[in-house]
């Protein structure tokens, strides 16, 4: 059961010494919030990985590069197999494991060193290769010889220049008599790139984007970051507010709400800026200023 997953990877983080917060909801691109020392982390937690959209991964990608987080997607299955642990899946460009591959990650107890996509590939040392290779007198033309892989391949191995099938790796561990295979970080894998969308606040010299898998609506850059939200119901607007709290204090970023009207110039402690005060402010700082005297 996901709710059960859910609760394991919360129990982790607080034994491995992070500060988390729980931000689930319908579509949400991420469901845990979370931060240790510096680091931080945003992860989704589903028991099929398969049914992680495209847009929940553009938007999990573009959040983590704006509040400078490492994410990952935890999974029990796909449609078609289980999570092996110690394997880095992937999901639109999101890497993606077990429950105990995120634990031995986060607890320091071994990175994995096999990454899935359609095949199982592995990283290797090219220079621990080479190294090895060269003590043992062995040109890449005789090591192609009784490995069956090609010089051409062999070469491109100890470059570095593409990753190796799980069989090659362990053949080639096995003639030289040394482990080769490089720990894989999946929070430094693939990073989103710098985005500038147009939004409210992008006129006022932030960069900005746009956001609809989360419980926000945009997020602000200019040096601090600013997590926004616009029209909702009661209700909702009440449950943002609260999370904005806790994401802010996580997060060390500011909060607040851009509405069309409002009585309030806080809710629930979040400050509220109002269009026609928008339309007003000329630059990020003073926009910054505003939120700040209201308690953002």
């Amino acid at each position: 059961m996901r709710e059960q997953l859910i609760q394991k990877v919360a129990d982790e983080l607080l034994s491995a010494n992070y500060l988390s917060i729980y931000c689930a909801a319908t579509h949400s691109c991420f469901d845990f919030a979370a931060r240790r020392d510096s680091e931080a982390l945003l992860l989704k937690i589903l028991e099929n990985i398969d049914s992680f959209s495209r847009e929940q991964a553009y938007d999990l990608k573009r959040i983590a590069f704006m509040f400078t987080a490492g994410y990952f997607l935890v999974g029990e299955r796909t449609k078609e197999f289980v999570l092996d642990d110690g394997v880095v899946y992937e999901r639109y460009g999101v890497p993606a494991g077990s429950f105990n591959t995120l634990r031995k990650i986060i607890t320091f107890e071994e990175l994995p060193k096999m990454r899935k996509f359609r095949e199982i590939f592995v990283d290797i040392d090219g220079m621990k290769m080479s190294r090895r290779r060269n003590k043992l007198k062995m040109s890449l033309e005789g090591l192609s010889k009784i490995s069956g892989i090609s010089k051409e391949t062999l070469y491109r191995y100890e470059h570095e220049k593409i990753s190796a099938s799980e069989e090659n790796a362990g053949e080639l561990e096995r003639l030289l008599g040394e482990a080769l295979r490089k720990d894989i970080n999946p929070f430094s894998l693939e990073k989103a790139e710098a985005i500038n969308e147009k939004t409210l606040l992008s006129i006022l010299g932030f960069e900005t984007i746009n956001i609809k898998a989360a419980p926000f609506d945009l997020l602000a850059k200019k040096k601090e970051v600013v997590v926004a939200g616009g029209e909702a119901d009661r209700r909702t607007i009440i449950k943002r507010a609260r999370l904005y709290t806790k994401i802010s204090n996580l997060l060390n970023s500011y909060s607040c709400f851009i509405l069309k009207k409002s009585v309030r110039d806080a809710i629930e402690g979040i400050p509220v800026v109002r269009d026609e005060e928008l339309k007003e402010i000329k630059k990020a700082r003073e926009f910054i200023k505003l939120i700040k005297e209201r308690g953002g």
